[in-house]
């Protein structure tokens, strides 16, 4: 059992119209016990990146929302349009903003005090949560809760790959042991000139506006690479941040990097008043041990607690 669930919670499923689908959500909620004591004007909304549905891998996201509401702070967990049990077809996180939009009106419908939601999301589905703050500039929403966000491209790939694998390799002096033993073909080091080509190119087509990772479909109002896009979404957000990172995850510094690298759009980013970073040194990208998901845990009930009430 989590840090935080010591103490009891209710689960109830509510049901979400969007665009003629039907949505799933799990709400999560303190029990009645506690309820007297809970903030019942602010939740959070956990949205599943992709593949995969409301309950998370190693059922993350369920413990997660079930430790949120044991401490007071009620969460709704989503299937999007076409994943886990909601209908419609599959979807990228860069066209999530109705689905999100839906499950938000079916709450309020639901509990009529929810005034204020914080949006939690893990890799993709925290990219997910700042466009949908750039695009729709939702009153509603209070905080934002980005674990380890997505942010990639061909060129941050490999570029990565060189800087935090490759590059760290080569200041190993047992690789250059095993290296003139024979025991490490050359293989590796054309691997690296490789990978390095690969950024190269992969940045020339970023910059020729031919990359990959352009929004699509109805999302595709601003034409825009996403990664700007979410830039946007995180400099205008007018409420507190929290940033989560693991240390030991690509994806993580892959933000990192494009925090530092990523041009005007995200220079200063991780400086903005309100931001707030937490570092875990040693998780991995899902926070897949006990500790690390209570670590989770408890930064984001108490970051929830301290978000600025409605006016």
């Amino acid at each position: 059992m989590s840090a935080l669930a010591a103490t009891t919670h209710r689960d109830s499923l509510l049901r979400i119209d969007c665009e003629g689908a039907s949505l799933v959500g799990l709400l999560s909620e303190p029990a009645e016990a506690t309820a007297a004591t809970a903030p019942s004007d602010t939740g959070v909304l956990l949205i599943v990146g992709g593949p995969q549905y409301r309950v998370g891998s190693h059922r993350q996201f369920t413990l997660l929302g079930r430790a949120l509401a044991a401490a007071g702070v009620p969460c709704l967990r989503l299937d999007h349009r076409g994943m886990g049990d909601a209908q419609g077809d599959q979807r990228g996180f860069d066209q999530l903003d109705a689905d999100i939009a839906a499950a938000l009106d079916a709450w309020q419908r639901e509990r009529p005090a929810l005034r204020r939601v914080v949006l939690w999301g893990l890799c993709d589905a925290a990219s997910a949560a700042l466009l949908y703050v750039h695009r729709r500039r939702d009153a509603r929403i209070a905080g934002l809760c980005l674990a380890n966000p997505w942010v990639r491209t061909e060129a941050s790939l490999a570029r990565t790959q060189v800087r935090h694998y490759y590059l760290d390799r080569l200041r190993q002096p047992s690789f250059w042991r095993k290296l003139l033993s024979g025991r490490v073909g050359l293989g590796a080091v054309r691997e690296l000139l490789g990978k390095l080509a690969q950024g190269r190119a992969a940045s020339a087509k970023t910059s020729a506006g031919t990359s990959t990772g352009r929004s699509a479909g109805p999302a595709a109002a601003d034409p825009r690479h996403y990664t700007e896009q979410m830039a946007d979404g995180l400099r205008a957000f007018g409420g507190p941040v929290l940033l989560i990172l693991s240390g030991d995850d690509y994806v993580a510094k892959e933000f990192l990097d494009r925090c530092r690298d990523g041009g005007p759009a995200w220079r200063g980013l991780l400086g903005r008043p309100g931001l707030r970073r937490e570092d875990l040194p040693d998780a991995d990208h899902t926070f897949s041990t006990a500790a690390w998901r209570a670590q989770v845990e408890r930064l984001t009930a108490a970051f929830v607690r301290d978000v600025p009430a409605a006016s």
